[in-house]
């Protein structure tokens, strides 16, 4: 009996220059989880048929592809994560003292990610993110990106038989897509037969994959799957820490930026959770029967805070609905005369709950829940600033 460790699986990723078509992965991110779902949306087939029974088959219905991927964040890996979900601007500085990537709202970038399973890869093409969740575990930063995909490729099957040698191409079945190949690239390995096949070309025809000459035997419907890639992470960095993570709170971005530039004036916090929505349109239409297009729709968002009750201020600023800003900047290690730096700033956040619990023999804390507005006067809800040691056109 074969088994496969989850602990030896992978995410690799990369940004597409054409968005939904898929490019291979090259960076790779460790995960912490991972459950991505391909939904083939098959239902039994009701047609009537003279048959008593309730079906004698199964139709496809239309796909989709999500899910979530959980990693720890640093400053280097978390970038992607946040390209998939925010617009990024023009990178400043070099590879001495850091990079700087300013992130607004606004159409993100689509990506291919790869995720290690067993013996063979699952890839999906044209990525979003549909929500990504800061919170920290053990005082580590943690992101979960929830994605949604335009299509995947893990696993074909042959439509004619490889009948040994000289072999240079290999036809797949249609029985999953009418374009089965979308979604593998050139220099993809498959595997057929027991032999690796190294993809020299992806037909236009949707169904035929070529390679150099080799020597393969398989019968019609024998599986093609994507070989897993062997992962490399030369520059991975360690997390960013709560215990390294000021957070400011003030009348306006100004105030609250200021208040998160010093430890003696920020607002300690207990737990800290904040999440960016982009309520992405993914349907299939004509020509496809995966979605076609992940088109953001209205973006929202909320921060959860927990802090020690020290005033009335707060339970009045609920009541009244009074505006308030947030910003987040959370260190690294230094990079030159640069710093590792993850700087969230909301413009415009009103508390939708503020709660007061009492306990014997605990302290009051303000369990608070705050709305991301969008701020007319600053004419923006939130921006990003990233520094870290990557190069602005691997986001790009």
């Amino acid at each position: 009996m074969s088994v496969n460790l989850s602990d030896n699986s992978y995410l690799g990723l990369k940004v597409e220059a054409i968005e939904g078509t898929a490019v291979k992965p090259d960076k790779f991110i460790p995960l912490i989880s991972e459950s991505i779902k391909t939904n083939p949306n098959h239902v039994a087939d009701r047609r009537m048929k003279g048959n008593p029974f309730k079906s004698d088959d199964i139709l496809r219905g239309e796909r989709s592809h999500e899910g979530d991927i959980v990693i720890f964040s640093d400053a280097n890996n978390v970038g992607h994560l946040i390209n998939m979900v925010l617009k990024k601007g023009v990178t400043t500085g070099d590879a001495t003292n850091g990079y700087t990537h300013p992130f607004t709202v606004g159409d993100p970038k689509t990506y291919t990610i790869e995720v290690g399973k067993g013996i063979y890869a699952q890839r999906y093409f044209g990525v979003k993110g549909e929500n990504l969740r800061f919170e920290f575990v053990d005082g580590k930063m943690q992101a979960t990106l929830s994605i949604k995909a335009m299509g995947q490729f893990s696993v074909g099957a042959l439509s004619e038989a490889l009948t040994g040698a000289g072999m240079v191409s290999l036809k797949l079945n249609q029985e999953y897509d009418l374009n089965p190949n979308t979604g593998l690239c050139v220099g993809d390995v498959v595997t057929v037969g027991g032999e690796d096949l190294t993809v020299l070309t992806v037909d236009p025809d949707g169904v035929t994959v070529t390679f150099t000459s080799a020597t393969v035997t398989a019968s019609i419907g024998d599986p093609v799957r994507l070989k897993k890639q062997t992962p490399s992470y030369a520059n991975l960095i360690e997390p960013l820490f709560l215990g390294n993570t000021l957070v400011g709170v003030g009348a306006d971005e100004t105030a609250a930026t200021i208040s998160a530039g010093a430890k003696a004036t920020a607002i300690p916090t207990y737990s800290l959770v904040w999440n960016k929505l982009a309520n992405l349109l993914s349907a299939p239409a004509s020509g496809s029967m995966d979605p076609i297009q992940l088109l953001p729709q209205t973006k929202e968002g909320e921060i959860t805070i927990s802090r020690l009750m020290e005033s009335e201020v707060q339970h009045l600023d609920w009541l009244n609905r009074v505006k308030q800003a947030i910003t987040i900047i959370a260190t690294g290690k230094a990079i030159g005369i640069g710093v590792e730096t993850l700087t969230w700033r909301f413009y415009k956040v009103k508390l939708i709950t503020n709660e007061e619990p009492l306990e014997v023999g605990a302290y009051i804390f303000d369990n608070q829940t705050f709305e991301i507005l969008y701020d007319t006067s600053d004419a923006k809800a939130m921006t990003v600033e990233l520094v870290n040691r990557v190069i602005g056109t691997d986001y790009e």
